[in-house]
């Protein structure tokens, strides 16, 4: 079954409205993934990085002009009943003060989590410093287990950042630790309040659909239907969820670009074309 046949306005090959650059977990920069973009032939791209918009901010001093529009964006993770929901927000004012103290907040705890991960993985065995850590992580302003599990792969201590998460970073794993995380309403009532479009990011990832009537009575607006994890079946049926309780429908990669199979989907998600005009006029606007 293609896309097409429920989603008639969908396009590929026009925007991505999800990927991550230096500034928090993906391996290449602001500047670099727009200049991707645009070798791509996208027009729009969102950069969505997790807990923190300092990619934004470099994308702003970027002298030479561009030739795609970039969407304000940010992921924030949260958790509701131990549930972990990641939260899209879009067309945001990312110098609203309230998101950006919010923002330090989790910067901190988010530091202080990866170095209790470095102990524990030493007190397991693992040689591993925080300095490893940080030559991969020498942009990013938010901390994060893909930094660790980077370091660990550059070490020859896993094959694969997927091992590094399952053996070692996962719950009930040698270096697990729980973090900080607002919860999923607070991220809503912070991305309304920046004038932005909160979207439930990749549902098809564990999310518990009992919860969205919860996350839509406290502004959710979105859902991110297209995705590279989501089958067809599965697209379809959060297609016809978004449709049924009039919530905007999204796409994006969720690109990192560590592994090769990032690359196929970067700008090869269908996303409907009303999306991006409404989050494009919004940004313009503000």
């Amino acid at each position: 079954m293609s896309y097409l046949r429920y989603c008639l306005d969908c396009k590929k090959g026009i925007a991505d409205l999800h990927v991550h650059s230096t500034a928090s977990d993906g391996h290449y920069s602001p500047y670099e993934l727009a200049k991707m973009a645009q070798r791509k032939g996208l027009q729009y791209l969102a950069i969505t990085d997790h807990d923190t918009t300092a990619g934004l901010e470099q994308l702003e001093n970027m002298k030479e002009p561009r030739l795609l529009e970039i969407i304000p964006g940010i992921e924030l993770s949260t958790e509701y009943e131990g549930h972990e929901i990641h939260i899209l927000g879009y067309s945001l004012d990312y110098n609203n003060t309230k998101l950006q103290d919010t923002l330090k907040t989790l910067a901190v705890a988010r530091r202080e989590r990866v170095y209790r991960i470095v102990k524990k993985l030493q007190e397991a065995g693992f040689m591993i410093t925080i300095e490893d850590i940080k030559t991969h992580a020498v942009d990013a302003v938010s901390l994060g287990r893909p930094h660790v599990a980077l370091a660990l792969l550059e070490k020859g201590l896993v094959s694969s950042i997927s091992e590094a998460f399952e053996k070692l970073l996962t719950k009930g794993r040698p270096g697990y630790v729980a973090r900080y995380r607002i919860l999923p309403q607070e991220a809503i009532s912070l991305i309304i309040g920046a004038g932005g479009y909160p979207v439930l990011a990749h549902p098809g990832s564990g999310f518990d659909l009992k919860l969205l009537p919860i996350l839509i009575k406290e502004g959710l607006l979105g859902l991110e239907v297209f995705y590279p994890q989501h089958n067809l079946e599965m697209q379809e049926y959060y297609y016809q969820i978004a449709q049924i309780n009039n919530l905007l429908i999204t796409g994006g990669s969720d690109f990192h670009g560590h592994e090769g199979n990032d690359n196929s989907f970067f700008g090869n998600i269908p996303i409907p074309a009303y999306t991006i005009s409404l989050l494009t006029r919004t940004s313009k606007n503000r």
